[in-house]
């Protein structure tokens, strides 16, 4: 099942220095948070290191089996070379390489699998360098062992779990990990008390901007669903988002009844956050927020057209809203203009999904 072409894992006693290579994608990295729970369960004396961008570094830093975020400045890279200023970008790129092989790493997981994440794992010099089993943009080629992706993952953490298999960890269904400090939590209250939320009061998280237009919901719609989560419930609506969605969100704010809040563009990642685990629910497109409310089994009802849901199908607290089409999924590569599976999602059939899990669980 298993491809291998290094020397056999550890002793579990040793003090080994271990990286996780997953750089982007903020759900995908809250996704691959139980990797470092089982490696500490695994290897209870090891350092784990975890290389990450900036922009998702915040929920690596809540996670408690983490004892290194390595800051990955591709971004930075990325406009250097685009300003032309080469020199300092090649400057850059040795200062950093420099110091990610200094800490000696004994194993390198790739948990992302491209290009970028491959080098990254043979740039660390580790003698153990583990990624998956099936090649995209040849990460295969830096790897020492490979571990298989399950083919139809039901749970959120499943792929990246079973990454783990060349080490003899045995997969075992695990909980995404987001412990967010205390002090975020009262920051995020605070805010919440700016803008009119009284303490107390019940609301719905929705999460309602993903990074391609594919994957969003129609806007008018969670104004629509504001007021129906207001007039059948009584629950407040806090909107939550990137700042490219900030003026759409703000006519929502006046334009409906029940008078949404909007933070989006407004709010830190991790603040953000917060606000989604101190909601009584949570409706979202698939983005990385959405799924923020899962590690404390938070009511999620997640909205899905152009990319593949398999994953949350076993997901014990999630329902799913997906009309799926002949071109499902689509992913980056939409054959209509109008996203027509994301539009065929209703307003009723959201409320009544979120009204639905909240009476199995409040």
């Amino acid at each position: 099942m298993f491809s291998y072409r290094a020397r056999l894992a550890p002793d579990r006693t040793r003090e080994i220095s271990i990286l996780i290579v997953r750089v982007s994608a903020i759900g995908d990295v809250l996704m691959t948070s139980p990797v470092a729970r089982m490696l500490r369960e695994h290897y209870p004396n090891a350092h784990i290191a975890w290389v990450v961008e900036p922009l998702s570094a915040p929920i690596v830093q809540a996670n408690p089996y983490v004892d290194e975020v390595i800051h990955f400045p591709w971004h930075t890279w990325t406009r250097l070379r685009r300003e032309k200023r080469y020199a300092e970008a090649y400057r850059e790129i040795r200062t950093f390489l420099r110091t990610l092989q200094a800490r000696h790493f004994d194993i390198t997981i790739d948990c992302q699998g491209l290009l970028k994440s491959g080098l990254l794992s043979w740039f660390s010099h580790a003698p153990q360098r583990i990624g998956p089993a099936f090649s995209r943009e040849g990460s295969h080629l830096f790897t020492t062992a490979s571990s298989p992706w399950p083919k139809r993952p039901t749970h959120l953490a499943d792929k990246y779990v079973a990454m783990l298999a060349p080490l003899g960890i045995e997969y075992a269904v695990q909980r995404p990990i987001l412990e967010i400090p205390a002090a975020t939590h009262a920051a995020a209250r605070q805010l919440l008390a700016e803008k009119g939320l009284v303490a107390g009061t019940r609301y719905v998280a929705c999460c309602v901007l993903s990074t391609r237009p594919q994957k969003d919901w129609v806007w008018s719609r969670w104004g629509e669903l504001a007021d129906r989560l207001w007039e059948r419930e009584g629950l407040r609506t806090v909107l939550i988002g990137g700042r490219e969605g900030q003026q759409d969100a703000e006519r929502l704010t006046t334009q409906y009844a029940s008078k949404p809040i909007s933070l989006v563009g407004k709010a830190a990642l991790l603040d953000s956050a917060a606000v989604v685990q101190g909601a009584v629910g949570v409706v979202g497109v698939d983005t990385g927020l959405t799924y923020a409310g899962m590690p404390i089994d938070l009511p999620t009802v997640a909205l899905y057209g152009s990319t593949d849901a398999t994953w949350l199908t076993e997901e014990p607290h999630t329902v799913i809203c997906l009309h799926k089409m002949d071109c499902s999924p689509c992913n980056r590569h939409p054959s209509c203009a109008n996203f027509d599976c994301m539009r065929a999602i209703t307003v009723e059939e959201v409320a009544q999904a979120l009204c639905a899990r909240l009476g199995a669980t409040l």
